[in-house]
Formats: structure tokens, C-alpha cells, sequence
């Protein structure tokens, strides 16, 4: 379990040569286990591996054949290697088990539309006539008087020259498809706050008219053409359940953002679900207030921490080591609220409330009776 966890770690930073080391590892060690090779099979896709992928995903079905997830994977594995019929049988079979994910119904009525599209088509040809021969009347010489710009011709033409105008079609604006945003990937990064977690997919020219974006509690599905001919596919059940109907998307110019509403104040320890047993990430007693008081602010809070004896730390050491227990025993807002509030302060603010601080420069606030003086470097 240690190396599909590690491997999950390095999938989540897209590094996925070392993700697929971890994987091997995991697969060998956990060969009854579903999950390991299913995390193989997003490596592989990732990796442009669609065979092996595909592979490791059958074996997923094999091992647990009651998981709708797996086939939603397979069945897209499917649709990306063209094999339409395969991938339309993999989706409804999917959805005779989880009738309620939408993306089943989307992912069958694209594959009917591939199967109908690629189907041949029996046409009869309508009958041509063939034209008439046409008697044209013999070219007459310019006069004298009558300016040509045309070349002279010694001999009198007995056909005449029609000339066809085209119009160029690729004139007229058509909308353009969505690309990276950066180099030949699209790419994705996420970040949380105590409330929502926000997931950007860096991609240009997605619009809500050309994308397919699909949350529901446990998992989102994303999915847009790119104008390479392929497609973008993003589908991950989440770590934990979020409140869609409170969620929102926004498109800009050069990425997309979705924040997701959480539907519990919890630290997500990554985007994706995993299989670890009891609660997961769960906030430790003294940090689950939406705000916790600053140092400076109360002393009340502090009674409730472990005390060291007076023999042993006091002053300015035991003030250090409470401050140190709050950054260690905090989330990693709170720590970069720690961390921000103290440096732009010069020392004199440490908050660890990240809505507070995070938007907005840290003022310095001195002692009573002292000032904040600014010092050439």
C-alpha cells in the first residue's frame, strides 16, 4: 500500500515515469487489488500507454467487476482507440450499475454517434445527361479602332473559355478550438481553502459551449476537443464529497477554473480518492475554527496546550515552543498565514487566519508607544 500511495503522490505532480515505478511495485505486491492497477491504467493513458492501459483496466473489471468506474475508464480507453462498439457495450454496462452518473448517458450518445457516422452509406448515383454540343460563333479580330489589352492571336478560335470564380470558404470565422495554454499538455493544478477547492485546467479558447464539465458529489468529468484532433479528458472521483450545487465554473482566456464547495471543513491530503481506511484528513480539535485567535490577540487558548514546566522553558522560549505547536498542529493555511503575517509585518503580526491575510499586505503594528521605521538596505 506504501508504493500506490507514493505513486499516487507523484501522479497528482504529474510525474508520471515515477508514478508508474511506484505502480509496478504496487501491482506485483497487490495483485488482488483492483485499485492498484487501475492507477497503473491512468499512468499508462497519461503516458499515451492505451494498450497497456487498457489492459490494466480489464484486469481492474476482473478483480472487482461491480466498480462502474472502471468501465466509465475502459469504455473511454475504448473510444480513444476508435473501437466504438466495444466502448458503447463497456458504457451500458457501466450504467446498468450506476445508473446515476451522467457521464455514462454522455460518453453512449457520442459513441452511438461515432458508430453511426462510421457506418457506410448505399447511394445511388442520379443519372447524368451528356450536354449538347454547343456551336459557337467565330471569335471576330479587333478593329483598329477598338483597344485590346489581350495578346494577338494569328488564328481564329473555334471554342470558347469559360471561366470559373470560387469563393474561398476559409474566409468566413469559425470558432476556435481549444489548446494548451502552455507547451504540447494541457495541464491542471488545484489548491484548497478551508471552505472550496479550486481545480484550473490551463487550456486556451474553452468555452461552455465547447466543453463538457460535469460535477457531481464524489467525482468530476471534464472534457473538451482540442485542435490537434483529440481530446481532452479529465475524470476523477474526489477525495471527498463536495456540494455541487454550490460549486461554480468560470472560463477565462486561458484556463478554467472550478471551485468546488467542500461538504465539510476537512484538509484534503489530495484531489483524487483514495483508498485509505478511517477518517482522512480530518483537522486536529484546536485548528477546526473557521478563524483561529491571533498569538497576540488572547491568551485564554493557550491553557489548553500541553504545559511545559516552569523549571524547564520560560520567556521567550516557552512563547517559541507555543508557536512552534501551532504551526506544527495547523493546516497549511494557517502556516502560510503564519509565515506571511509574521515576515511582512517585520515580527510584529502573526495571524493564522489565511481569508485575513491572504489577499492583502500585512501592516506592521508596534507596541504602544513605539513606531515602525523603514531602513535603507
Amino acid at each position: 500500500m506504501e508504493q500506490l500511495n507514493e505513486g499516487n503522490s507523484f501522479f497528482v505532480d504529474e510525474q508520471y515515469e515515477e508514478a508508474l515505478k511506484c505502480y509496478d511495485k504496487a501491482c506485483s505486491e497487490l495483485s488482488n487489488n483492483a485499485e492498484a492497477f487501475f492507477k497503473r491504467s491512468q499512468c499508462h493513458s497519461k503516458l499515451s500507454n492505451l494498450k497497456e492501459a487498457l489492459s490494466d483496466i480489464n484486469t481492474s473489471i476482473k478483480l472487482d467487476s461491480n466498480n462502474s468506474k472502471y468501465y466509465l475508464r475502459k469504455g473511454q480507453l475504448c473510444f480513444e482507440l476508435e473501437e466504438f462498439d466495444t466502448a458503447l457495450k463497456t458504457f451500458e454496462k457501466g450504467q446498468s450499475i450506476d445508473s446515476e452518473n451522467s457521464s455514462f448517458k454522455t460518453w453512449i450518445r457520442k459513441s452511438k454517434a461515432e458508430i453511426q457516422s462510421s457506418t457506410p452509406t448505399t447511394t445511388t448515383p442520379a443519372p447524368t445527361s451528356t450536354p449538347a454540343p454547343q456551336t459557337t460563333n467565330p471569335v471576330s479580330t479587333p478593329t483598329p479602332t477598338q483597344k485590346s489589352t489581350s495578346t494577338p492571336t494569328t488564328s481564329i478560335s473555334t471554342s470558347t473559355t469559360t471561366t470559373t470564380t470560387t469563393t474561398d470558404s476559409s474566409s468566413s470565422s469559425t470558432p476556435k478550438l481549444p489548446i494548451p495554454s502552455s507547451g504540447n499538455r494541457v495541464k491542471h493544478e488545484w489548491y484548497q481553502t478551508e471552505s472550496h477547492v479550486v481545480l484550473t485546467i490551463f487550456a486556451k479558447f474553452v468555452t461552455a459551449s465547447n466543453s463538457k464539465i460535469i460535477l457531481s458529489p464524489k467525482s468530476v468529468n471534464i472534457s473538451f476537443p482540442l485542435s490537434t484532433g483529440s481530446e481532452f479528458i479529465f475524470d476523477m472521483d474526489l477525495f471527498d464529497p463536495i456540494v455541487d450545487k454550490d460549486s461554480t465554473i468560470h472560463y477565462y482566456s486561458t484556463k478554467v477554473e472550478i471551485k468546488m464547495k467542500k461538504s465539510r471543513a476537512i484538509k484534503w491530503d489530495t484531489l483524487e480518492f483514495t483508498e485509505k481506511s478511517g477518517p482522512v484528513g480530518l483537522m486536529d480539535q484546536t485548528t477546526t475554527s473557521s478563524a483561529v485567535p491571533s498569538p497576540y490577540a488572547s491568551k485564554k487558548d493557550w491553557d489548553k496546550l500541553p504545559n511545559e514546566p516552569e523549571d524547564k522553558l520560560e520567556g521567550d522560549q516557552a512563547l517559541n515552543k507555543i508557536f512552534r505547536d501551532i504551526f506544527a498542529k495547523g493546516s497549511e493555511d494557517q502556516q502560510r498565514a503564519m509565515m506571511k503575517s509574521f515576515t511582512e509585518s517585520n515580527g510584529t503580526v502573526l495571524s493564522t487566519n489565511w481569508d485575513e491575510v491572504g489577499s492583502k499586505k500585512v501592516v506592521g503594528e508596534p507596541p504602544k508607544g513605539m513606531e515602525i521605521k523603514d531602513y535603507p538596505h
